[in-house]
Formats: C-alpha cells, structure tokens, sequence
C-alpha cells in the first residue's frame, strides 16, 4: 500500500514516517527543494520534490497514492497570510488534487491541531461538535483547513485528528521547558492554567491505526493522555522522571506577556518567527485546554504514553543529542 505524506521532514512527520517505514508501508514524502531531510534521510521512503501550489506536482503525487497523510504546516509566522497561504490554501490545493485525480482514495488523514478546538470555557471539557473558539491565527488556520478536508465526505473517507500540545525528541517549542528543568528550575505560573500534552510517537502510531479502521472514517479525534496538568505538574514530572532537583520559580502572566513581545519585536527584526509570539502566549495563557479523548480509545483501542515514560524518552534523546 502507497501511503503519501505531507510535511514528512518536520517533527510530527518525521515520526510518522519512522512508523510507516517500520509497518513496511511504501511511504512516499512530499517535501521542498530547501527542505531539511536529517530525520528522514536514512529512512526507505521515495522522496517527491515539489510545493502544494503546483497542481502538476499534487496530479503527480496524489494519483499514484493510496492513503494520504496531511501533516505539512506552519506552526507560527509573522503573518496571517502566511498561515493562509500554508495551512489553509495548502490544504484546499491537495483536496481538490483528490477530487480532481483519486476519487478511489482509500483514506485522508489530516494532522490538525487542538488549537483549533479553542479553549475549555468554565471548567468544562470540550468535546467533539462543540463550537470551535480558536483563539489564534494557528488556531484559525487548522479550522479552516478542517473545513476544506470536509468536502472529502461521501466521496473518499477522511480522519481529522486535533492532537493537544505535542512533546517528543526532534521538537523545538517544549524543549524550552526540558531545558529549564534541566538547569534545575521548575517553572509555575503564579495563575494556574490547565493542558494536556500528547507524546509525538502516539500521533503515529494513531495514524497506523486509522488506515485500515473503517471506524474512523469522517470522524475528528482528540489526541491527548487523559490526564490534566498545570505547568508546574509537567516540571515536577519531567523533573522526578529524570531524577534532577529542581526549584520552583513562580512567574507572573505579564511576565510571558512580556517575553512575547520582546520575542515577536525580535521575529519581525530578523525577518524570521521566534518560538514566541504574543498569539502563542495567548494560548498558553487560557486558563484550560482540556478535552475529551474518550471516543479516540473507544474507537481505536488505543493507550497514550504516559508523561512519566514519554518525558524520559525525550528528555535522554535531548541528552544524546546535545541539545542542552
């Protein structure tokens, strides 16, 4: 079975290609010319060079795929019409190449975000058909893109998954927080604020599964493991997992408000987005993010990593691979 991915040399896709080529699937990567190849390029895939914005290149990769798996994105951009350009029109071009080339596609799996879901409001979970509320560009974007995907239904099967925030090695957002910790310092908002986080192996390891899972088919899943965390909860796990004493610094929310700022003033300097930006701090800085994951492990039988094991995980390959 040909299975074509998109985004295939970024973190989440990286890893997604590792369980593709492990499950002996021929995995076919959509990737730039430009594109940094380090995760891949010793893995057995058949690289196809060339952007969403050409249909000559989507009539190529598409008509010759049984599974698409959408993963290609920006995660931040000094614009919105970068956002637009990317997630929102990137997605419409290869949906349209389905249509227009491969109606017997068996199955379309996009890789969107919790951030379109938007917030928990009053302390309650959110659960799937509650009113999207993103509360960012990024947010926005991946609902969008959710929406072209949709056109998909009664045509070719398609899975929407919203993964919560994603830990892993390979990553560059989290590792700012494996990082204080490792100098001993427990960051702990002074007002608590809620999330759950999902190990980035369990993404692939979902998408494996829907590939032949008929369950799944025009279905959105929340990927997150169970559990709620305050930032202050994820230190102290990342800490005892790892055995470093650590000490806890309270930091007040003008304090990130301030750090987005001087990171976004600093993005638009350089001409290239930082890690942070004044969206992201405003995500970061809800009071919850939480939702409801009970039908992914109804559906798909599936057992999230827990913090304590992925953290270790991660934390030594940040060790191996000198990242500290």
């Amino acid at each position: 079975m040909k299975i074509l991915i998109t985004g295939a040399n970024g973190f989440v896709g990286s890893h997604i290609v590792e369980e593709l080529a492990a499950n002996n699937y021929e995995v076919i990567c959509a990737v730039r010319k430009n594109s940094d190849l380090k995760w891949i390029n010793n893995r057995p895939v058949k690289l196809k060079y060339g952007t969403l914005n050409d249909k000559t290149f989507l009539k190529e990769i598409i008509s010759e795929t049984d599974i698409v798996i959408h993963c290609a994105g920006v995660v931040r951009a000094l614009k919105w019409d970068t956002y637009n350009d990317v997630n929102v029109t990137g997605t419409k071009n290869i949906i349209e190449a389905v249509l227009e080339n491969n109606k017997n596609l068996k199955k379309f799996i996009f890789i969107s975000s919790q951030a379109a879901m938007g917030p928990s409001f009053e302390d309650k979970i959110r659960k799937i058909g509650d009113i999207e509320t993103p509360v960012s560009d990024y947010g926005k974007s991946k609902l969008l893109a959710e929406q072209e995907v949709k056109k998909l239904k009664g045509i070719v099967p398609y899975c929407i998954l919203r993964p919560a925030a994603v830990y892993g090695p390979r990553d560059k957002d989290i590792f700012s927080f494996f990082n204080m910790v490792n100098k001993h310092i427990a960051p702990k908002t002074v007002k608590e604020h809620l999330i759950q986080l999902v190990f980035v192996r369990d993404i692939a390891k979902i998408a494996i599964k829907i590939i032949n899972n008929p369950v799944s088919d025009n279905k959105i899943y929340y990927l997150a493991d169970g559990k709620i965390y305050s930032w202050q909860n994820v230190a102290d796990t990342i800490a005892v997992s790892n055995g470093i004493k650590t000490v806890s610094v309270p930091l007040f929310d003008f304090i990130f408000k301030a750090a987005g700022s001087i990171f976004e003033f600093i993005s638009v300097i350089v001409k290239k987005p930082q890690v942070l930006n004044r969206q992201k701090i405003t995500e970061m800085l809800q009071k919850a993010w939480v939702c409801d994951n009970s039908q992914t492990l109804k559906d798909l039988d599936f057992t999230f990593e827990n913090l304590e094991n992925g953290s270790k995980i991660t934390y030594n390959w940040y060790l191996k691979n000198k990242w500290f």
